[in-house]
């Protein structure tokens, strides 16, 4: 049978777990117990049931831009021989199986008898189709019967060489919702072949039986030779372990070793099995059955931890010369890498070195220092001086001269000296007191300090003067004034 669906999803490339067993229901019934993570990359299945073991296949379906808006038809549930020998490129297949069920060790002719019923509950409408492991659906010989077309079991009359292994067996039956019968169940039994021993007949005799090559008892019973602690036919190498095996033993090369112990035990090269088993920035080096990692020159450590050593880094470029006249410098730097190491690199971090010859540029004159002051010239209020020379440097190349005086001068001497004054200017003279006759008129002046002293400035000459002022009386009559104004004066 056989349906159409219209995919629902937009996004390209992102799989779409789904169950064999469910091919025919809806997806979302699956969603309860069935979670998808890491972007529907994985899926989890939560509560495994009975039907989800083989052959209920699950499956990744890859949507592709081609084919996301295109429906699809859902394959009938049987396998078909096209899709075995033609799988798909964007649907990918995995089961899970269950472990299988031992049956026991049985000898080539045994008569080997399997019940379905004491291993799975069976209804009255199921059946069973057995097959043969690991060649899914191949036929059984003749020598093999179906008991009640499987319902009951299987009975191997006389078990061959190439029957030992496994058998499985599919239980179908009528399930909801899903037309025709489908896969319910299945069981994977595990016929194990007895290599202790060799019998004639059907009778396990000691007379009829005996032990094989490895094992040793008395043809109804054995058990392994232990070749390790009682001798070996072929004796191991040196660099070479025996390990006991059921029935035989094996030589085993030590780690780093590969060979079959016996003849060769070959040195295996780790650096190329494993390219990535040291530090990036280590070097894998080979040696008789083992390895070393040995970091690269710039690198210091035990190989699977390497730590870049301090260097230098390259110099940067010269600094620019920008001058466009006189001498100049130009400097260079560099640093020293991977601080972490704990590691100083030896060396100068700057250089420096001349720029190409210009021009002398302008240098403008400066003062040199001012000399010690002069002898003073005179015990009680002297003067003495100091200079100065406009030499460090001179000016040249056109530069400018220094500004400023080239002398400077100060009082000195005693402060025990007489204070000596000076006369400040003469006041003016007091308006004359009558407008006819004679009288006087006064000024004065103030005696000032010129050095300070203890004592009192003393200035040479008087600090008033007086002098006559008016007319004679005479005269008065012929000035303009009443003569009630006049006031007669008298001589000086």
């Amino acid at each position: 049978m056989q349906s159409t669906v219209n995919n629902p999803r937009d996004t390209a490339a992102c799989p779409l777990p789904t169950s064999y067993r469910r091919r025919l229901t809806p997806s979302a019934n699956l969603l309860p117990r069935v979670l998808l993570k890491n972007q529907n990359l994985e899926m989890e299945l939560i509560n495994i049931s009975e039907d989800d073991f083989y052959p209920n296949r699950f499956w990744a379906e890859i949507e592709m831009d081609i084919i996301k808006h295109m429906e699809q038809e859902i394959v009938p549930y049987d396998d078909a021989p096209f899709e075995l020998l033609n799988p798909s490129r964007i649907r990918y297949y995995f089961v899970l199986d269950s472990p299988p069920i031992d049956i026991g060790e049985y000898l080539i002719g045994d008569v080997i008898q399997i019940h379905i019923a004491s291993y799975v509950s069976l209804s009255n409408t199921a059946y069973i189709k057995w097959f043969k492991e690991p060649l899914n659906l191949s036929p059984f010989e003749e020598n093999t019967t179906i008991l009640s077309e499987g319902a009951e079991g299987i009975l191997i009359n006389g078990i061959r060489d190439d029957e030992f292994g496994h058998i499985r067996a599919v239980v179908y039956d009528f399930s909801k919702e899903i037309p025709g019968s489908v896969a319910v169940a299945e069981r994977l039994f595990h016929i194990r072949k007895d290599i202790t021993k060799t019998c004639t007949g059907s009778v396990r005799s000691s007379h009829s039986c005996r032990c094989n090559v490895g094992f040793e008892g008395n043809g109804v019973h054995c058990i392994d030779i232990d070749e390790c602690t009682q001798g070996m036919p072929y004796h191991c190498l040196p660099k070479a372990a025996c390990v006991n095996t059921h029935g035989s033993y094996k030589c085993q090369c030590v780690d780093g070793y590969d060979g079959d112990g016996i003849y060769s035990c070959i040195d295996v090269d780790e650096c190329v099995q494993n390219r990535d088993i040291c530090n990036e920035d280590a070097l894998c080096v080979n040696t008789l059955g083992s390895f070393l990692c040995v970091c690269q020159s710039g690198y210091f450590g035990d190989g699977n931890q390497c730590i870049a050593a301090s260097i230098w880094s390259p110099w940067s470029p010269w600094s620019i010369c920008s001058a466009t006249c006189g001498s100049q410098n130009q400097m260079r730097i560099r640093m020293c890498t991977h601080p972490e190491s704990g590691m100083r690199c030896e060396g100068p971090s700057a250089e420096l070195q001349s720029c190409e010859e210009r021009e002398p540029c302008p240098v403008n004159g400066q003062w040199s220092e001012w000399s010690p002051w002069s002898v003073c010239s005179a015990s009680c209020f002297g003067i003495k001086t100091r200079v100065r020379i406009c030499d460090e440097p001179p000016p040249a190349y056109g530069g400018l001269a220094c500004s400023g005086p080239t002398e400077q001068g100060t009082t000195c001497g005693s402060g025990d000296c007489p204070v000596i004054g000076i006369w400040s200017s003469w006041t003016a003279w007091t308006p004359c007191p009558i407008t006819c006759g004679m009288s006087l008129v006064k000024r004065s002046r103030v005696c000032k300090e010129v050095f300070p002293g203890n004592r009192v400035a003393d200035c040479v000459g008087s600090n008033q003067q007086e002098r006559s002022c008016g007319f004679p009386v005479d005269y008065c009559k012929y000035l303009p004034q009443s003569p009630d104004s006049i006031m007669t004066g008298r001589w000086i």
